[in-house]
């Protein structure tokens, strides 16, 4: 039932919270039609403008949307991706048909840590290049990404530079094609800064994937950590 105690969130949050639960636990899956607005007022004891309010924003991030005559179809599907190959993210998700967009992109030089700097093969005192993005796919954040790349490439500090694919970018720009990678795939929980750019709660569990890439000539590219939430993408390898 739902929390009605001072302080609580606001039952249309809780409500939200319960449908978006049961649509990526697999209780629901795309195509299915939501129990009608009624219903939800009488479980939960709860308004209809609650309950409408609740389906508008799960509607907002591509979860469910309304059908006039039909109800509320559920709208969202989980992503599978299959282990074959070296592919930019964004080739994997053009291959399901969708079209990535960053939407937040952040590009500094630091000191890496420890062990970044020994994977780079790098000092602790000599910088590197450090990009941080939140991608989405369809409107929803699907990957939030670190990647560290040696300052020895000479690679640009400016964000616009890496909005869309880096792969693309490297190979367009600089002739630099990633031919041999080695990822490590693991599962986490998300931090509050995960949580945040991936819109979820912190202590959910995400799909971890830490890639270490090397381009045409066996030189080290860099070193990507990238973070999926666990409800909306998974993996599948062929052996």
């Amino acid at each position: 039932m739902l929390n009605r105690e001072r302080g609580a969130l606001p039952l249309y949050r809780q409500l939200e919270i319960i449908i978006k639960g049961s649509i990526d636990n697999g209780e629901y899956s795309a195509g299915d039609i939501l129990p009608a607005e009624s219903d939800y007022m009488k479980l939960y004891e709860i308004s209809r403008i609650t309950v409408r309010q609740a389906l508008q924003n799960l509607a907002s991030i591509g979860y469910v949307q309304g059908m006039p005559g039909k109800g509320t179809v559920v709208t969202k599907k989980k992503i599978e991706e299959n282990l074959r190959g070296i592919k930019s993210f964004s080739d994997e998700m053009r291959e399901h048909g969708i079209e990535m967009e960053t939407t937040e992109c952040e590009v500094s030089r630091i000191l890496p840590p420890p062990q970044i700097a020994m994977q780079l093969g790098i000092s602790e005192k000599e910088e590197c290049l450090r990009i941080v993005r939140t991608r989405a796919a369809e409107g929803s954040p699907i990957v939030y990404s670190t990647t560290y790349i040696p300052s020895s490439r000479n690679l640009p500090d400016d964000p616009s530079c890496y909005k869309d694919s880096l792969y693309e970018f490297l190979s367009r720009t600089y002739g630099i094609v990633i031919k041999e990678a080695t990822d490590i795939l693991e599962a986490a929980l998300a931090d509050s800064a995960t949580a945040k750019a991936l819109g979820i709660n912190e202590g959910e569990a995400v799909f971890k994937r830490t890639r270490k890439s090397l381009d045409q000539n066996s030189k080290l590219m860099g070193i990507s950590i990238s973070f999926y939430p666990g409800t909306r993408y998974s993996y599948s390898i062929d052996l």
